[in-house]
């Protein structure tokens, strides 16, 4: 996968620089260190060519993989765990935004669902400023199933959504120890079954557009209850 953007390349040397193969840079200073990597220089278009973009800043870097977490793994021998699912959420500038709100909140790991909504991509890198090289993120092949698992094994469900029976964040506190978080797409919202499995929890507003972006909805609820 090539990546791009000063942030998402510096991040993923600082987190794993064994799995970038090179680095290609057009500006005169990469400004981190990245001994042990090849480093090239080329020119600007060329970077723009193979990153398919001109927003990479001058900088890209190809990486090994990327290897999606395991749901199994992430909660194994945990007490205490926080995770946020991302519900047909397609724009993977909403999805980068996101995993950078959650990774600074501190979340344990990012679901997002195999067959709808967007995968982690170079503009999703590029937009979580390097967020998605520490947080782990799983790909769900049945996020019913991996509800009912979560449920099984303790976790307490929460929906963000604006319902007329919603509990106002205002009025809510967190009390358990292991938690699910969902948030839904700015034009689909959360899917009705799994609000029927979830306490639905709604952000209240003063004024007169009543929603928030999808990010902006994470890091107000996230930082409201866990921070």
């Amino acid at each position: 996968m090539i990546i791009y953007g000063v942030n998402a390349v510096k991040e993923c040397v600082k987190a794993n620089k064994k799995n970038i193969e090179y680095i290609y840079f057009s500006r005169k200073k990469l400004g981190f260190e990245v001994r042990g990597i090849p480093v090239i220089r080329k020119d600007k278009n060329i970077l723009t060519k193979i990153a398919k973009t001109n927003e990479h800043q001058g900088v890209i870097a190809k990486l090994k993989s990327f290897e999606y977490a395991k749901l199994e793994s992430v909660i194994s021998d945990k007490e205490n765990i926080n995770l946020v699912y991302l519900d047909r959420v397609n724009d993977p500038h909403n999805l980068g935004a996101a995993i950078r709100v959650c990774e600074c909140a501190g979340i344990d790991a990012l679901i997002i669902g195999e067959k709808f909504g967007a995968k982690v991509s170079p503009a999703v890198f590029k937009t979580s400023t390097g967020a998605v090289c520490y947080l782990p993120v799983c790909l769900s092949e049945n996020i019913g199933e991996d509800i009912e698992f979560l449920r099984r094994n303790g976790f307490s469900l929460y929906s963000v959504e604006n319902t007329e029976n919603a509990i106002n964040l205002n009025e809510f506190t967190l009390k358990t120890d292991k938690n699910l978080f969902i948030f839904g797409s700015e034009g689909e919202g959360i899917s009705k079954d799994i609000l029927k499995k979830s306490t639905v929890i709604t952000i209240p507003m003063k004024g007169k557009i009543n929603s928030l972006n999808l990010s902006t909805s994470v890091a107000a609820f996230l930082f409201r209850v866990l921070i």
